[in-house]
């Protein structure tokens, strides 16, 4: 495919159709932007490990590769007017390589840096004053034990990096349960959070223009 030639990009410049997305991701999320993209004369991308992916189905083009085969991940966004990710766990590097090409990166490499681990999340958001439950980064037995104390139970144990859907977490009930909780996540480095009785889930999609309006 003869890639597609890209303009400059300000600030205040607007992407119209039938320009190219790129996706990093190919769940249901994708396939929703997709459809309505394509609803509105853009054209997708998207780049993923599986084939036949729910966004790769309604894909003008779906490439399947490893996040990190940077090769690939270079030649992918050579051929696309912007990137941006339907998921969190995609390897950082992507949003470099696609700011050396001089391609838009929608959020930013450093969002994506962010919010793909737990611990740099939830201590950005206490950071912006935003309110959330009491929580301690997990790396040792030790850490643990302390964490339990202080935030008492029951509580919930995550993994700092590469969980979602309710993978990569585990409920602790009595401090007694906690190695053992720990040791069932496979001993990596985690976070510990004070448990929310659920009232309701609120889901809330937001942008903003290029100028921060």
């Amino acid at each position: 495919m003869v890639p597609v030639p890209h303009k400059e990009f300000r600030p205040q410049a607007v992407l119209y159709p039938p320009a190219v997305i790129g996706v990093f991701g190919s769940g249901q999320l994708g396939r929703m932007l997709a459809l309505a993209a394509r609803a509105m004369g853009y054209r997708i991308h998207t780049f993923s490990p599986e084939a036949n992916s729910p966004t790769g189905q309604v894909a003008d083009r779906e490439v399947c590769a490893p996040y990190d085969d940077l090769d690939a991940v270079r030649d992918f966004v050579r051929q696309v007017d912007v990137v941006t990710f339907e998921f969190e766990n995609v390897a950082a590097a992507v949003a470099e390589i696609a700011a050396q090409e001089g391609v838009p990166v929608r959020p930013g490499g450093h969002v994506l840096h962010t919010t793909q681990q737990r611990l740099r999340e939830k201590t950005f958001l206490a950071g912006a004053g935003l309110p959330v439950t009491p929580f301690a980064a997990v790396r040792s037995e030790i850490d643990l034990a302390t964490a339990v104390a202080r935030i008492g139970t029951p509580a919930v144990l995550k993994t700092a990096a590469f969980g979602y859907d309710g993978k990569g977490q585990a409920r602790i009930d009595d401090a007694a349960q906690a190695g053992a909780t720990w040791a069932n996540i496979g001993r990596q480095e985690a976070i510990l959070e004070g448990f929310v009785d659920f009232e309701r889930e609120v889901s809330v999609v937001a942008a903003r223009g290029l100028d921060g309006s």
